[in-house]
């Protein structure tokens, strides 16, 4: 059941966001509605199905070898891109000065950097330790388009070291991407009729005509890379999930396969339809795609809690607990919203802990017969990497960091004087953690979950 909630999310938000996104960008970018003469939301439509009938062909020939050739080169346009937008934003706002045009958003209408969200924002700042956590646990732990370049890795150690630095980059996320909001907002105002129009109409303004080419190979590349890791994660999940089971008897590679590029096409298919209808959300493509995974990451990653901790709960268990998510989240997000008023990131954990206390109230009075236990076949090196710890604790400042820089004591209203002591004190805690890691033996904690092959002895020669 958790196979089909993740292809139906698949299919109704996460495929048809990226087509969206990616075709709003290209709409924008070259004028299509004034190029053939049409309207916008018929440019719309056509921009998403030629750009998804180019997809599915990547998807369903290329497969998932197409997305890890393609993914190094696509990330290192990405990046010039995302560094090259607001440097060139700048500059445009500041009449071709960066300096200018950085005194600009730092010192007028401030609350526009205001990370600390209010009870009336979008994502209220309460929310990241309540739902945003776990939607974030669902996210990064268990999503199969996720987790399957991790999972690639040659040694758990190879693994944890991709996990952390991709985490690096996205702390530049706030910059390459926020902050050309923040510019867009300074130059066109309440001008657009969509806050998803923002960064193609910069993109627009501001790039050089013969960055233009460069900017749309990068741009369908990254979407045609998602496109595909996305098609091939839902058909790998219907196939070994879903039709592989149904069959009765050995099901061989090669039928398999052809299943799988028929489900790829008629995901694809759907999502055409899907994806022009995401012009109508009100608060923006990102914030529709996180109201409606919450439909099957909460009930996803509690079974995945439950099933990491405990050894008796049934299969019953998650079943129940699937279907009641499904009709509960639906009213309480959707019926019963204006009555209640719960931000649904706050439902979203009221749910977790309702679901869990479910599954273990079953586990409780319909236990297995026999305790679940699990048998490491390790086909890999489970060594994990010496520096995990001290380079997530690095990481985890940088985000804390992020929050003081774009908040009330960094850059809204001016630098507080509590500014500069919170950063030191940051740098301070990192020096000790790093310090004490190189000076001391491998915390046994870092063995946890690494196989009963893993050794300190061979931790402390991966450096």
């Amino acid at each position: 059941m958790s196979a089909i909630l993740f292809m139906v999310g698949y299919g109704l938000v996460t495929i048809p966001s990226v087509l969206y996104s990616g075709s709003i960008a290209v709409l924008q970018l070259f004028d299509v509605p004034a190029l053939f003469d049409i309207p916008y939301s018929q440019a719309l439509v056509l921009t998403i199905f030629c750009i998804g009938c180019v997809g599915a062909v990547y998807a369903v020939f290329g497969g998932l070898r197409a997305v890890a050739i393609s993914d190094t080169l696509n990330g290192a346009g990405l990046l010039i891109v995302g560094i090259a937008v607001p440097l060139l934003g700048l500059s445009a706002l500041g009449s071709g000065s960066i300096g200018e045009g950085l005194h600009i958003i730092t010192s007028t209408e401030t609350q526009k950097l205001n990370a600390i969200g209010s009870s009336t924002d979008p994502t209220p700042f309460g929310t990241l330790f309540t739902g945003m956590l776990f939607a974030n646990l669902f996210y990064w732990c268990t999503n199969q388009y996720v987790i399957q370049r991790t999972l690639g890795a040659k040694n758990l150690a190879e693994g944890q070291k991709g996990v952390l630095f991709s985490g690096f980059f996205k702390v530049l996320v706030p910059f390459m991407m926020m902050i050309p909001g923040v510019i867009a907002f300074h130059m066109y105002g309440e001008g657009l009729a969509s806050i998803d129009l923002a960064y193609p109409q910069l993109i627009r303004d501001v790039l050089p005509v013969y960055a233009t080419g460069f900017f749309l190979a990068v741009l369908l590349g990254a979407v045609f890379s998602s496109f595909n890791s996305l098609l091939n994660s839902a058909a790998t999940l219907f196939c070994l999930d879903v039709y592989a089971p149904m069959k009765k008897g050995t099901v061989s590679d090669a039928h398999l396969l052809r299943v799988a590029k028929i489900a790829s096409i008629a995901i694809a298919l759907f999502s055409f339809i899907v994806a022009p209808l995401l012009q109508y959300a009100p608060e923006g493509l990102w914030q529709v795609m996180r109201i409606f995974t919450g439909f099957y990451n909460i009930p996803v990653i509690a079974i995945v809690m439950v099933g990491l901790f405990t050894r008796k709960v049934p299969a019953l268990g998650p079943k129940i607990v699937i279907v009641f998510h499904i009709i509960a989240y639906g009213l309480f997000q959707f019926v019963f919203n204006d009555l209640l008023g719960i931000h649904f990131l706050h439902l979203y954990a009221i749910l977790f802990f309702v679901e869990v206390g479910i599954m273990l109230m079953i586990g409780h009075f319909y236990p297995l017969q026999h305790a679940w236990t699990y048998a490491a076949h390790n086909k890999v090196d489970m060594n994990p990497w010496r520096f995990a710890i001290p380079c997530a604790a690095t990481l985890m400042s940088c985000v804390i960091a992020l929050y003081l820089l774009f908040s009330p004591i960094g850059l809204v209203d001016g630098l507080s004087a509590a500014f500069w002591p919170l950063i030191f004190l940051l740098i301070a805690v990192n020096v000790v953690v790093w310090w004490w890691i190189a000076r001391h033996d491998t915390p046994s904690l870092m063995l946890l979950g690494a196989g009963t092959g893993a050794t300190t002895d061979a931790i402390e020669k991966d450096t």
